[in-house]
């Protein structure tokens, strides 16, 4: 890391000055789940969006068998072959050797 990096960067967009009850109901929606602008001098309406209470069923992600690191060492002409191998298939390198796997182990 050199010191450029930690040189501070200019913000990319101004910061909209908002009265503190509208960042308080944005905050709020925003804890609800619901989807919105932020409010701007417009207090009408917000109080029948505040008793939104829909609810959303979430679904948990289905975790396959855990994955572990492995290390190991190839040559540099298995690297770069490897490395094209993922580029025409579009798959990354660790599912081609699990793929490889798979295949002769059976």
């Amino acid at each position: 890391m050199s010191l450029l990096s930690l040189r501070k960067s200019q913000p990319l967009a101004k910061p909209t000055l908002r009265s503190v009850d509208d960042f308080i109901e944005d905050a709020l929606h925003y804890a609800q789940g619901i989807d919105n602008k932020p409010l701007r001098d417009n207090h009408e309406g917000t109080a029948s969006e505040a008793n939104d209470n829909r609810v959303v069923h979430l679904h948990k992600v289905q975790k396959s068998s855990a994955m572990r690191h492995a290390t190991f060492t190839l040559t540099p002409e298995c690297i770069a072959k490897l490395t094209q191998l993922s580029k025409q298939q579009g798959k990354a390198k660790s599912a081609l050797i699990r793929e490889w796997i798979q295949q002769n182990a059976r």
